[in-house]
Protein backbone atom coordinates (compact mmCIF):
# COMPACT_ATOMS: atom_id res chain seq x y z
CA UNK A 1 0.00 0.00 0.00
CA UNK A 2 1.23 3.48 -1.50
CA UNK A 3 4.63 1.76 -2.15
CA UNK A 4 5.86 5.31 -4.07
CA UNK A 5 3.13 7.83 -2.85
CA UNK A 6 3.53 11.50 -3.76
CA UNK A 7 5.51 13.80 -1.59
CA UNK A 8 3.49 15.79 0.96
CA UNK A 9 6.15 17.06 3.03
CA UNK A 10 5.81 20.72 0.58
CA UNK A 11 2.58 21.31 1.85
CA UNK A 12 3.71 21.50 5.95
CA UNK A 13 3.84 24.97 5.63
CA UNK A 14 0.15 24.97 4.70
CA UNK A 15 -0.81 23.03 7.96
CA UNK A 16 -2.20 26.12 9.46
CA UNK A 17 -5.01 25.68 7.43
CA UNK A 18 -6.56 23.12 9.19
CA UNK A 19 -6.65 24.90 12.16
CA UNK A 20 -8.67 27.55 10.67
CA UNK A 21 -10.89 24.86 9.41
CA UNK A 22 -11.38 24.16 13.10
CA UNK A 23 -12.24 27.41 13.89
CA UNK A 24 -14.55 28.20 11.23
CA UNK A 25 -16.44 24.81 12.86
CA UNK A 26 -17.01 26.50 16.03
CA UNK A 27 -19.64 28.22 14.18
CA UNK A 28 -21.54 25.03 13.10
CA UNK A 29 -21.17 23.95 16.64
CA UNK A 30 -22.54 26.88 18.31
CA UNK A 31 -25.82 27.14 16.30
CA UNK A 32 -27.02 24.00 18.51
CA UNK A 33 -25.67 25.06 21.74
CA UNK A 34 -24.64 23.20 24.55
CA UNK A 35 -27.51 22.72 27.19
CA UNK A 36 -28.35 19.27 28.00
CA UNK A 37 -25.27 18.29 29.96
CA UNK A 38 -24.97 21.65 31.68
CA UNK A 39 -28.60 21.21 32.46
CA UNK A 40 -28.12 17.79 34.12
CA UNK A 41 -25.53 19.02 36.26
CA UNK A 42 -28.06 21.80 37.11
CA UNK A 43 -30.38 19.07 38.21
CA UNK A 44 -27.30 17.42 41.19
CA UNK A 45 -27.09 20.92 42.12
CA UNK A 46 -30.47 21.55 42.65
CA UNK A 47 -30.92 18.21 44.82
CA UNK A 48 -33.07 16.88 42.19
CA UNK A 49 -33.44 13.27 40.59
CA UNK A 50 -31.99 13.27 37.37
CA UNK A 51 -34.54 11.67 35.11
CA UNK A 52 -37.59 13.74 36.28
CA UNK A 53 -35.45 16.61 36.04
CA UNK A 54 -33.69 16.04 32.74
CA UNK A 55 -35.86 12.93 31.19
CA UNK A 56 -32.77 12.81 27.87
CA UNK A 57 -30.13 12.93 30.27
CA UNK A 58 -29.60 9.10 30.24
CA UNK A 59 -25.62 9.21 30.98
CA UNK A 60 -24.05 7.96 34.57
CA UNK A 61 -24.70 10.42 37.10
CA UNK A 62 -20.76 10.67 37.09
CA UNK A 63 -20.76 12.50 34.31
CA UNK A 64 -23.30 15.01 35.38
CA UNK A 65 -21.33 15.78 38.29
CA UNK A 66 -17.71 16.28 36.15
CA UNK A 67 -20.10 19.03 33.83
CA UNK A 68 -20.79 21.37 37.20
CA UNK A 69 -18.39 23.66 36.02
CA UNK A 70 -19.97 24.26 32.92
CA UNK A 71 -23.50 24.70 34.77
CA UNK A 72 -22.04 27.78 36.42
CA UNK A 73 -21.22 29.33 33.25
CA UNK A 74 -22.92 31.51 30.76
CA UNK A 75 -23.80 29.93 27.44
CA UNK A 76 -21.12 31.83 25.45
CA UNK A 77 -18.17 30.72 28.05
CA UNK A 78 -19.27 26.99 28.37
CA UNK A 79 -19.52 26.29 24.45
CA UNK A 80 -16.04 27.94 23.66
CA UNK A 81 -14.57 26.03 26.49
CA UNK A 82 -16.08 23.09 25.61
CA UNK A 83 -15.62 23.50 21.77
CA UNK A 84 -11.92 24.01 22.63
CA UNK A 85 -12.10 20.93 25.12
CA UNK A 86 -13.47 18.56 22.51
CA UNK A 87 -10.49 19.91 19.83
CA UNK A 88 -8.08 19.12 22.12
CA UNK A 89 -8.97 16.29 23.93
CA UNK A 90 -9.07 14.71 19.63
CA UNK A 91 -5.92 15.92 18.88
CA UNK A 92 -4.37 14.17 21.86
CA UNK A 93 -6.43 11.42 21.35
CA UNK A 94 -5.02 11.20 17.84
CA UNK A 95 -1.80 11.51 18.50
CA UNK A 96 -1.54 8.98 21.12
CA UNK A 97 -3.02 6.41 18.92
CA UNK A 98 -0.14 6.88 16.53
CA UNK A 99 2.21 6.69 19.32
CA UNK A 100 0.62 3.07 20.28
CA UNK A 101 0.05 1.74 16.41
CA UNK A 102 3.55 2.79 15.60
CA UNK A 103 4.97 1.82 18.37
CA UNK A 104 3.11 -1.51 18.34
CA UNK A 105 4.53 -2.63 15.13
CA UNK A 106 7.71 -1.47 15.67
CA UNK A 107 7.37 1.21 12.65
CA UNK A 108 9.12 4.70 12.28
CA UNK A 109 7.78 6.10 9.22
CA UNK A 110 9.46 8.81 7.07
CA UNK A 111 8.24 11.78 7.02
CA UNK A 112 6.56 11.62 3.70
CA UNK A 113 5.05 8.34 4.78
CA UNK A 114 3.92 9.82 8.24
CA UNK A 115 1.84 12.82 6.73
CA UNK A 116 0.36 9.99 4.14
CA UNK A 117 -0.38 7.49 7.47
CA UNK A 118 -1.85 10.65 9.14
CA UNK A 119 -4.25 12.03 6.18
CA UNK A 120 -5.49 8.50 5.63
CA UNK A 121 -5.89 8.39 9.46
CA UNK A 122 -8.10 11.41 9.60
CA UNK A 123 -9.76 10.65 6.16
CA UNK A 124 -11.33 7.49 7.44
CA UNK A 125 -12.30 8.85 10.95
CA UNK A 126 -13.36 12.06 9.47
CA UNK A 127 -17.04 11.84 9.51
CA UNK A 128 -16.98 10.27 13.17
CA UNK A 129 -14.84 13.03 14.24
CA UNK A 130 -17.51 16.45 12.62
CA UNK A 131 -19.91 14.06 14.60
CA UNK A 132 -18.65 14.51 17.87
CA UNK A 133 -18.00 18.19 17.15
CA UNK A 134 -21.22 18.66 15.81
CA UNK A 135 -22.89 17.30 18.27
CA UNK A 136 -21.60 18.52 21.29
CA UNK A 137 -21.18 14.79 22.13
CA UNK A 138 -18.41 13.64 24.59
CA UNK A 139 -17.22 10.43 23.33
CA UNK A 140 -14.16 11.55 22.38
CA UNK A 141 -13.07 11.54 26.08
CA UNK A 142 -14.51 7.93 26.12
CA UNK A 143 -11.70 7.02 23.24
CA UNK A 144 -8.97 9.09 25.39
CA UNK A 145 -9.68 7.02 28.34
CA UNK A 146 -9.49 3.55 26.89
CA UNK A 147 -6.44 4.86 25.08
CA UNK A 148 -5.06 5.68 28.19
CA UNK A 149 -5.89 2.28 29.33
CA UNK A 150 -4.58 0.46 26.42
CA UNK A 151 -0.97 2.61 26.92
CA UNK A 152 -1.14 1.50 30.12
CA UNK A 153 -1.42 -2.61 29.28
CA UNK A 154 1.10 -1.84 26.91
CA UNK A 155 3.83 -0.20 28.80
CA UNK A 156 2.96 -2.31 31.82
CA UNK A 157 2.20 0.42 33.88
CA UNK A 158 -0.97 -0.67 35.77
CA UNK A 159 -2.20 2.79 37.68
CA UNK A 160 -2.74 4.30 34.12
CA UNK A 161 -4.16 0.98 32.40
CA UNK A 162 -6.78 1.17 35.59
CA UNK A 163 -7.68 4.79 35.27
CA UNK A 164 -8.32 4.75 31.94
CA UNK A 165 -10.50 1.69 32.04
CA UNK A 166 -12.72 2.85 35.13
CA UNK A 167 -12.88 6.78 33.88
CA UNK A 168 -14.19 5.30 30.34
CA UNK A 169 -16.74 2.99 32.11
CA UNK A 170 -17.99 5.21 34.73
CA UNK A 171 -18.89 7.70 31.74
CA UNK A 172 -20.18 5.17 29.63
CA UNK A 173 -21.49 1.83 30.71
CA UNK A 174 -20.38 -0.13 27.24
CA UNK A 175 -16.51 0.06 28.36
CA UNK A 176 -17.06 -2.01 31.24
CA UNK A 177 -16.17 -5.06 28.39
CA UNK A 178 -12.62 -4.43 29.57
CA UNK A 179 -12.89 -5.56 32.88
CA UNK A 180 -13.47 -9.47 31.60
CA UNK A 181 -10.69 -8.91 29.39
CA UNK A 182 -8.39 -8.39 32.21
CA UNK A 183 -9.64 -11.35 33.74
CA UNK A 184 -8.67 -13.31 30.71
CA UNK A 185 -5.33 -11.54 30.45
CA UNK A 186 -4.50 -12.79 34.21
CA UNK A 187 -4.14 -8.83 34.74
CA UNK A 188 -5.32 -8.87 38.66
CA UNK A 189 -3.59 -5.78 40.25
CA UNK A 190 -5.28 -3.86 37.01
CA UNK A 191 -8.72 -5.42 37.55
CA UNK A 192 -9.04 -5.02 41.37
CA UNK A 193 -7.55 -1.15 41.07
CA UNK A 194 -10.13 -1.01 38.05
CA UNK A 195 -13.11 -1.50 39.80
CA UNK A 196 -12.25 0.20 42.66
CA UNK A 197 -11.91 3.29 40.79
CA UNK A 198 -14.76 2.80 39.11
CA UNK A 199 -17.07 2.40 41.67
CA UNK A 200 -15.79 5.46 43.46
CA UNK A 201 -16.11 7.42 40.63
CA UNK A 202 -19.92 6.12 40.05
CA UNK A 203 -21.02 7.07 43.21
CA UNK A 204 -18.75 10.56 43.29
CA UNK A 205 -22.35 12.25 42.88
CA UNK A 206 -23.81 10.43 45.81
CA UNK A 207 -20.86 11.87 48.34
CA UNK A 208 -22.11 15.36 47.79
CA UNK A 209 -25.64 14.72 46.95
CA UNK A 210 -28.68 13.64 47.80
CA UNK A 211 -31.89 13.64 45.22
CA UNK A 212 -34.54 14.51 47.09
CA UNK A 213 -38.15 12.44 47.46
CA UNK A 214 -36.55 9.17 45.87
CA UNK A 215 -35.06 6.36 47.63
CA UNK A 216 -31.49 4.66 47.34
CA UNK A 217 -28.43 6.58 45.58
CA UNK A 218 -27.87 8.25 41.90
CA UNK A 219 -26.28 5.47 40.95
CA UNK A 220 -28.38 3.21 41.90
CA UNK A 221 -31.43 4.78 40.56
CA UNK A 222 -29.79 4.96 36.87
CA UNK A 223 -28.43 1.44 37.15
CA UNK A 224 -32.65 0.96 37.71
CA UNK A 225 -34.09 3.23 35.49
CA UNK A 226 -31.44 3.03 32.53
CA UNK A 227 -29.18 -0.14 32.62
CA UNK A 228 -31.79 -2.48 33.20
CA UNK A 229 -34.89 -1.59 30.59
CA UNK A 230 -31.76 -1.63 27.99
CA UNK A 231 -30.19 -4.66 29.02
CA UNK A 232 -33.97 -6.65 29.40
CA UNK A 233 -35.14 -4.55 26.12
CA UNK A 234 -38.10 -2.60 28.12
CA UNK A 235 -39.56 0.57 27.98
CA UNK A 236 -38.11 2.19 31.53
CA UNK A 237 -38.74 5.23 32.64
CA UNK A 238 -36.77 7.24 30.71
CA UNK A 239 -38.47 9.22 28.43
CA UNK A 240 -36.46 8.82 25.58
CA UNK A 241 -36.52 5.01 24.72
CA UNK A 242 -33.31 5.42 22.80
CA UNK A 243 -32.76 1.56 22.22
CA UNK A 244 -35.95 0.97 21.09
CA UNK A 245 -37.50 0.90 17.25
CA UNK A 246 -36.06 1.54 13.85
CA UNK A 247 -34.18 4.49 14.76
CA UNK A 248 -32.18 5.05 11.88
CA UNK A 249 -29.51 6.89 14.09
CA UNK A 250 -29.00 3.64 16.07
CA UNK A 251 -26.26 1.90 14.61
CA UNK A 252 -25.63 -0.81 17.20
CA UNK A 253 -26.14 -4.50 16.54
CA UNK A 254 -29.73 -4.37 18.36
CA UNK A 255 -31.43 -1.50 15.93
CA UNK A 256 -30.08 -4.08 12.62
CA UNK A 257 -30.97 -7.21 14.28
CA UNK A 258 -34.70 -5.41 15.25
CA UNK A 259 -34.69 -4.67 11.94
CA UNK A 260 -34.21 -7.33 9.66
CA UNK A 261 -36.39 -9.78 12.35
CA UNK A 262 -39.18 -7.23 11.14
CA UNK A 263 -38.52 -7.36 7.43
CA UNK A 264 -38.76 -11.04 7.44
CA UNK A 265 -41.20 -11.21 9.95
CA UNK A 266 -39.70 -12.65 12.68
CA UNK A 267 -40.53 -9.95 15.41
CA UNK A 268 -42.09 -12.43 17.69
CA UNK A 269 -38.47 -13.90 17.86
CA UNK A 270 -36.43 -10.18 18.42
CA UNK A 271 -35.29 -11.52 21.83
CA UNK A 272 -34.00 -14.54 20.92
CA UNK A 273 -32.37 -13.78 17.84
CA UNK A 274 -30.65 -10.84 19.40
CA UNK A 275 -29.03 -12.53 22.18
CA UNK A 276 -28.14 -15.54 19.99
CA UNK A 277 -25.95 -12.51 17.57
CA UNK A 278 -25.03 -11.00 21.16
CA UNK A 279 -23.18 -14.33 22.07
CA UNK A 280 -21.83 -15.06 18.85
CA UNK A 281 -20.01 -11.78 19.10
CA UNK A 282 -19.04 -12.52 22.44
CA UNK A 283 -17.58 -15.33 21.06
CA UNK A 284 -15.93 -13.85 18.04
CA UNK A 285 -13.80 -11.37 20.44
CA UNK A 286 -13.21 -14.29 23.07
CA UNK A 287 -11.30 -16.16 19.98
CA UNK A 288 -10.16 -12.92 18.77
CA UNK A 289 -8.21 -12.55 22.18
CA UNK A 290 -7.10 -15.85 22.41
CA UNK A 291 -5.23 -15.88 19.23
CA UNK A 292 -3.80 -12.73 19.88
CA UNK A 293 -1.89 -13.82 23.28
CA UNK A 294 1.27 -15.06 22.28
CA UNK A 295 1.94 -11.61 20.33
CA UNK A 296 3.63 -8.81 21.74
CA UNK A 297 1.58 -6.02 20.50
CA UNK A 298 -1.49 -7.31 21.93
CA UNK A 299 -3.30 -4.67 24.20
CA UNK A 300 -3.45 -2.56 20.63
CA UNK A 301 -4.84 -5.16 18.81
CA UNK A 302 -7.45 -6.49 21.49
CA UNK A 303 -8.31 -2.55 22.02
CA UNK A 304 -9.01 -2.36 18.77
CA UNK A 305 -11.32 -5.35 18.47
CA UNK A 306 -12.90 -4.40 22.37
CA UNK A 307 -13.95 -1.03 20.67
CA UNK A 308 -15.59 -2.42 18.15
CA UNK A 309 -17.50 -4.69 20.17
CA UNK A 310 -18.18 -1.78 22.59
CA UNK A 311 -20.25 -0.07 19.66
CA UNK A 312 -21.77 -3.03 18.83
CA UNK A 313 -22.95 -4.25 22.16
CA UNK A 314 -24.42 -0.88 23.02
CA UNK A 315 -28.75 -1.10 22.66
CA UNK A 316 -27.60 2.60 21.30
CA UNK A 317 -24.59 3.39 18.82
CA UNK A 318 -25.00 7.01 16.95
CA UNK A 319 -22.48 8.54 14.67
CA UNK A 320 -20.34 10.05 17.35
CA UNK A 321 -19.63 6.94 19.38
CA UNK A 322 -17.97 5.45 16.45
CA UNK A 323 -15.01 7.82 17.07
CA UNK A 324 -13.71 5.16 18.87
CA UNK A 325 -12.85 3.53 15.42
CA UNK A 326 -9.74 5.22 15.02
CA UNK A 327 -8.22 3.34 17.20
CA UNK A 328 -8.54 -0.14 14.54
CA UNK A 329 -8.73 2.55 11.74
CA UNK A 330 -5.15 3.08 12.43
CA UNK A 331 -3.48 -0.21 13.00
CA UNK A 332 -4.97 -1.31 10.06
CA UNK A 333 -3.48 1.70 7.97
CA UNK A 334 -0.28 0.57 9.78
CA UNK A 335 -0.38 -2.79 9.23
CA UNK A 336 -1.15 -2.47 5.27
CA UNK A 337 1.53 0.77 4.44
CA UNK A 338 4.30 -1.50 5.93
CA UNK A 339 3.75 -5.12 4.05
CA UNK A 340 6.10 -6.16 1.78
CA UNK A 341 3.40 -7.92 -0.65
CA UNK A 342 0.02 -6.54 -0.66
CA UNK A 343 -2.80 -7.94 0.66
CA UNK A 344 -5.53 -6.90 -1.69
CA UNK A 345 -8.04 -8.41 0.12
CA UNK A 346 -7.65 -6.09 3.22
CA UNK A 347 -7.26 -3.14 1.23
CA UNK A 348 -10.31 -3.96 -0.62
CA UNK A 349 -12.17 -4.46 2.54
CA UNK A 350 -10.86 -1.30 3.88
CA UNK A 351 -12.21 0.51 1.02
CA UNK A 352 -15.78 -1.34 1.70
CA UNK A 353 -15.48 -0.39 4.94
CA UNK A 354 -15.13 3.01 4.35
CA UNK A 355 -17.73 3.32 1.65
CA UNK A 356 -20.32 2.30 3.91
CA UNK A 357 -18.69 4.22 7.12
CA UNK A 358 -18.21 7.49 5.32
CA UNK A 359 -19.18 8.08 2.14
CA UNK A 360 -22.87 7.49 3.13
CA UNK A 361 -23.62 10.91 4.59
CA UNK A 362 -26.89 12.55 4.15
CA UNK A 363 -24.25 15.57 2.70
CA UNK A 364 -22.62 13.28 0.05
CA UNK A 365 -25.55 11.02 -1.45
CA UNK A 366 -28.67 12.91 0.12
CA UNK A 367 -30.68 12.63 2.71
CA UNK A 368 -33.18 10.26 1.49
CA UNK A 369 -30.48 7.80 0.22
CA UNK A 370 -28.89 7.97 3.23
CA UNK A 371 -31.61 7.24 5.40
CA UNK A 372 -32.43 4.20 3.62
CA UNK A 373 -29.03 3.38 3.93
CA UNK A 374 -28.54 3.75 7.50
CA UNK A 375 -31.51 1.86 8.32
CA UNK A 376 -30.05 -1.16 6.09
CA UNK A 377 -27.32 -0.42 8.71
CA UNK A 378 -24.65 0.45 6.94
CA UNK A 379 -22.37 1.49 9.48
CA UNK A 380 -23.12 -1.66 11.22
CA UNK A 381 -21.96 -3.63 8.67
CA UNK A 382 -19.10 -0.91 7.89
CA UNK A 383 -18.00 -1.66 11.65
CA UNK A 384 -17.79 -5.77 11.59
CA UNK A 385 -15.87 -5.79 8.15
CA UNK A 386 -13.13 -3.81 10.37
CA UNK A 387 -13.39 -6.30 13.04
CA UNK A 388 -13.03 -8.90 10.32
CA UNK A 389 -9.39 -7.04 9.03
CA UNK A 390 -8.39 -6.61 12.18
CA UNK A 391 -8.85 -10.45 12.66
CA UNK A 392 -7.29 -11.20 9.60
CA UNK A 393 -4.30 -9.35 10.76
CA UNK A 394 -3.99 -10.70 13.85
CA UNK A 395 -4.29 -14.46 12.07
CA UNK A 396 -1.67 -13.38 9.26
CA UNK A 397 0.73 -11.81 12.24
CA UNK A 398 0.87 -15.58 14.36
CA UNK A 399 1.20 -17.48 11.28
CA UNK A 400 4.43 -15.78 10.29
CA UNK A 401 5.06 -12.87 12.70
CA UNK A 402 8.91 -12.47 12.03
CA UNK A 403 7.37 -11.55 8.51
CA UNK A 404 5.42 -8.98 9.24
CA UNK A 405 7.65 -7.11 12.27
CA UNK A 406 10.99 -7.71 11.25
CA UNK A 407 11.99 -7.62 7.45
CA UNK A 408 9.92 -4.43 6.77
CA UNK A 409 11.86 -1.43 4.74
CA UNK A 410 9.81 1.13 6.75
CA UNK A 411 10.59 -0.12 9.78
CA UNK A 412 13.87 2.02 10.71
CA UNK A 413 16.13 1.13 13.64
CA UNK A 414 16.15 4.17 16.67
Amino acid sequence: MLSNPPDLTRFQKWHFLLWIAIGLYYFRFDNNGLVLYPHAADCLLSGKPLLPCEPLFTYPPAFAFFMIPFALMPTLLKNLLWYLLSVSVLYFSFRLCEYLTLKAFGIRFDTNRLYWFRLLSLALGLKFILAVLENQAYDHLILFFILLAVYGLMEEKDLWAASGIALAAALKVTPLLFFPYLLFRKKWKVFACGIMLYLFISFLPDFFFTAGGTEGTYFGRWVQDIVQPAIMGRQGPSASGFWQGENPLNQSLRSLVFRTAVLLDLASHFKTILYFVYTSVLLSLFLFILKTSPLKNAPVLDGSALVIGMVMLSPMSSKSHFIVLLLPYMVILAYLMTRQSQSRLLEGLLLLSFIFNSLTSKGIIGRRLSTALLLMGCITIGTLLILLIVALIAIEMTRSPERDLSILPERLNP
